[in-house]
């Protein structure tokens, strides 16, 4: 298989965003080391896409934290000989598609790039640590990123993919392009890893952003705002997908110089407000992460996400079938951040969740006889996963439906986001729906007061 034939996306456009948006944690530090320099130096500011793009390029390295769900993992091998790493990727039941393995710097050193997920769930920094601590502690081996320690960022010059399948690849628009084609690695198959339990609370969503934004900017403008202030930070903070230590610091370090003299607290015992602080972010970050309420880019890639013109083809695909245009919104959403791979795997508790168990199979056999989904032989009745290849035009990510930066859960949502009714109305109607179709689509998305 000649992969750098297949590469068809090397133009693309977003491709810088994707790698960035994947691998770099742009707060609140980071670390550079230049060709002339033996050391790493801690640059104490956010990172920009100059010095990225200067790794990318090989001008120098950069190396970072980790987000508190990170995309990715690297297990870190040092003083090992390549045959010993190959055994230590043999025993975690990797290979070539689900890692990559790339040399490094340092002789003897290498980088093994992983997808993790745990239970088809992102995992946090804490879960990637705490799954995979027995094992490298057996191997002597560290897991990347980390909240407090920077790992370099992958793809850069010195990074070469050892790998036979990967060998050829020079550009990082390459590797990037082979990473998200790798199948995730599953952290609860980690020899010696201790299993957890997942608890449910109810959601809380806040459309905060803006918010934040500004008493970043401004600081405290009123008395008696501190507290509420503090909260709205750190829930953005987690929201940015930024790590518990660095969130408190972040909020810490912005009630000292942004309180503008209007909190008598803070006036009264400094130490009292910081402990304050820490106490607000192990409420936010315990009751969010168990709530599966994860930081929007995370909840974006995890959930999926979907554009104004996917909603426009599903409503002439299904021809505003109510049940059928749900389905596929839900299947297209779904897709999107999981578009790159060949086949998307699929568990058949999502299928019953967006239609029914009776419905289902039905759904997708008329999807696959008009050639917009396809099964191949892995898929049987009864099984947990279905793996589904989707034959849909996708279309440019930056114009997905977002709501204060997080995807829309619901066909209903989406429309009313999208189009005003009186468009709605007109596209349901072009369709072939019928007037007592139509009113009861448009009630369920706008609600009665917006009939006219």
């Amino acid at each position: 298989m000649d992969r750098l034939k297949q590469n068809k996306e090397k133009s693309n456009p977003q491709d810088f965003r994707e790698y960035f948006s994947i691998f770099v944690q742009p707060i609140p530090r980071y670390v550079v080391k230049s060709k002339r320099s033996p050391t790493w130096t801690s640059k104490n500011k956010p990172l920009k896409s100059l010095p990225v793009i200067s790794h990318l390029t090989g001008k120098y390295s950069v190396g970072v934290l980790g987000k508190w769900y990170p995309e990715y993992a690297i297990l870190d091998i040092d003083n090992r000989s390549l045959d010993e790493v190959k055994e230590i990727r043999e025993k975690l039941n990797l290979d070539e598609t689900n890692s990559m393995l790339f040399g490094s710097e340092s002789p003897d050193s290498y980088h093994i790039l992983i997808r993790p997920f745990y239970n088809n769930k992102p995992p946090t920094l804490k879960l990637l640590r705490d799954t995979f601590k027995p094992f490298g502690q057996q191997h002597g081996i560290e897991i990347y990123p980390q909240a407090k320690r920077t790992i370099r960022l992958p793809f850069g010059k010195f990074q070469e993919a050892l790998d036979y399948e990967y060998a050829g690849l020079e550009s990082w628009k390459d590797k990037l392009w082979w990473f998200e084609k790798l199948d995730q690695f599953n952290l609860k198959g980690i020899p010696y890893s201790q299993g957890y339990l997942d608890l449910g609370v109810s959601k809380d969503r806040l459309p905060i952003v803006k918010e934040a934004q500004e008493l970043l900017k401004h600081g405290l403008q009123y008395e008696g705002t501190r507290e509420q202030a503090q909260f709205i930070l750190l829930y953005y903070f987690y929201r940015k997908n930024t790590p518990q230590d660095q969130a408190v610091w972040l909020v810490q370090n912005w009630i000292r110089k942004r309180n503008n003299g209007l909190s008598k607290d803070f006036k009264r015992s400094p130490q009292y407000v910081y402990g304050h602080i820490k106490k607000q972010a192990d409420i936010i970050y315990s009751q969010y992460e168990l709530s599966k309420t994860y930081p929007d880019e995370t909840h974006n890639r995890f959930y999926g996400y979907i554009t104004k013109k996917d909603l426009e083809q599903i409503i002439l695909i299904e021809r505003g079938s109510k049940p059928c245009m749900k389905f596929l919104f839900h299947l297209i959403k779904y897709a999107y951040p999981r578009r790159h791979r060949k086949f998307i795997d699929i568990h058949s508790d999502r299928f019953i969740k967006w239609s029914s168990k009776r419905a289902y199979l039905e759904r997708i056999e008329s999807l696959e006889s008009r050639g917009i989904v396809e099964r191949f032989s892995s898929y049987k009745v009864g099984e947990r996963s279905k793996s589904v290849q989707f034959h849909w035009k996708f279309g440019d990510t930056d114009k997905a439906v977002l709501f204060d930066g997080r995807s829309i859960d619901t066909l209903e949502d989406s429309f009313g986001l999208c189009f005003k009714p009186e468009e709605l109305k007109q596209r349901l109607e072009g369709v072939g729906v019928s007037r007592r179709m139509v009113y009861r689509v448009i009630q369920d998305v706008y609600g009665e007061e917006k009939q006219g």
